[in-house]
């Protein structure tokens, strides 16, 4: 009876994680390159960021240095319909505030993929982001963010 239990406990468990793992959105592939003279600060900002901290892998370097870069993929645990990462980096006074979204909705009945990407520049900042390669069967896709 006990071996009986511990096998359904174990089936369950299994089920559970594999439930967890089919759930996650796709990944977002992150380049953030610091093209300014001065190092970079990484900082997560309210929900989005923390999220996005929380469910980045490798984590963000927390500081980079002036023609460098970090690298990191985030995957979101929220719905396999959407994905997304919202950074925040400070060079001096210049803050830059990336963000790039995966999601699927229904556009005239049909279930679309769309991946959208903005940065939002603050004292005197450059801030450009890309998406650089999406995979159309996983919906994965990388985005490079840059700072000057």
């Amino acid at each position: 009876m006990k071996l009986c239990n511990k096998l359904k406990w174990a089936a369950c468990t299994g089920a559970v994680l594999a439930c967890g793992i089919a759930w996650a959105g796709p990944q977002v592939n992150v380049t953030f390159k610091n093209n300014g003279s001065e190092r970079a600060y990484y900082s997560a900002v309210g929900s989005n960021g923390t999220m996005t901290y929380t469910n980045a892998s490798p984590k963000p370097d927390s500081e980079v240095e002036s023609a460098s870069q970090s690298v990191y993929g985030v995957r979101s645990s929220v719905s396999p319909d959407m994905g997304y990462a919202v950074v925040d980096y400070r060079m001096g006074s210049k803050t830059c505030r990336f963000s790039s979204t995966y999601t699927k909705a229904f556009t005239n009945g049909v279930r679309t993929p769309k991946w959208n990407k903005s940065a939002v520049a603050g004292g005197g900042a450059r801030c450009d982001v890309r998406i650089t390669s999406v995979d159309y069967a996983s919906h994965n896709w990388s985005v490079e963010f840059t700072m000057q």
